[in-house]
């Protein structure tokens, strides 16, 4: 446990993704554009664990690009996992299809597809006791398709509206 030896750890530098949270499926399967305590927001969509940029090959700029857009997410994710006076303005932005975080993150999204298909990960706040896993996509109101069904972890799987470049959870 880093904080029992060293009371500065949150300030050190990350070490490497350990290799048993790294994707080893044997298949091109498409990604996922999420944060998930990495500087890397990329993951497997089936096992849901991080893929090394370096296996999708892009350039300099769209890995700057997924860094930036990840710091952004984090800004907003972390002002409403606060639960203060921000939490529902963090919200409405994690809600909204035309928000900059949801816009550059679709648009990531779409550019990381060049070289492997992408979703966005749709925000979604499952905690709340209203919570129903939707049917229609958040931004075109299509209809979601079911993939991955029971073998995402804790058998899961993804509803996802190809048009959109979206997936959520289910």
């Amino acid at each position: 446990m880093p904080e029992a030896s060293d009371p500065y750890w949150r300030l050190r530098p990350q070490p490497a993704t350990p290799s048993d949270d790294i994707c080893s499926c044997a298949s091109l399967t498409p990604l996922l554009l999420q944060p998930h305590l990495s500087p890397n927001p990329l993951s497997c969509a089936r096992c849901n664990l991080e893929v090394p940029p370096e296996r999708i090959g892009f350039d300099e700029g769209l890995a700057n690009a997924l860094a930036y857009w990840l710091k952004l997410y984090d800004s907003l994710y972390f002002l409403w996992l606060d639960s203060g006076e921000f939490e529902e303005w963090a919200a409405t932005h994690f809600r909204n299809p035309s928000s900059v975080v949801n816009s550059r993150g679709i648009e990531l999204a779409e550019k990381v597809s060049n070289h492997q298909r992408c979703y966005l990960s749709w925000f979604q706040e499952e905690g709340d006791d209203t919570w129903v896993p939707p049917t229609e996509c958040p931004r075109c109101s299509g209809p979601l398709h079911v993939r991955f069904e029971g073998e995402r972890p804790e058998g899961g799987s993804l509803a996802i509206c190809e048009a959109c470049s979206i997936a959520i959870l289910v």
